[in-house]
């Protein structure tokens, strides 16, 4: 969608153009509900400009969801068996019978990878916006 997020550890997640020549900041997000450091950061698109940021709750051991799309607004608090997760991928690609939606990945300390379905976190984010 033409954006780079980063994040600023202990203030929150800056939003920037990707556009060559106007890389301004265009935003911050995720400036609350963290219990310290913001970690790895994940993006799970739902379509061309549709979807969701992950940002690791490092501390808290959960992922914090936000929209990908507008002002990036918060979604819900996803619980995770990470030790102080540092980072995190995901993919949409069906992965087989076992991941037909796709695939989050966490790291804990100690460079143990957690999986998920990504169906597992879309119900849990589902059932926060109930």
């Amino acid at each position: 969608m033409g954006y780079v997020y980063y994040s600023d550890e202990t203030v929150g997640v800056r939003k920037y153009s990707a556009n060559p020549g106007n890389e301004q900041e265009l935003g911050m997000f995720a400036k609350t509900g963290f219990a310290s450091d913001h970690e790895g950061i994940s993006i799970y698109p739902t379509g061309d400009s549709t979807g969701y940021v992950l940002v690791s709750n490092q501390q808290n051991n959960t992922f914090e969801v936000f929209s990908r799309e507008g002002s990036n607004t918060f979604l819900a608090t996803v619980p995770v068996s990470t030790d102080e997760s540092d980072g995190s991928d995901v993919t949409a690609v069906p992965l087989g019978a076992k991941y037909p939606k796709g695939l989050f990945v966490a790291m804990s300390n100690g460079k143990v990878f957690h999986y998920y379905d990504w169906r597992d976190i879309q119900q849990k984010i589902d059932a926060a916006k109930k």
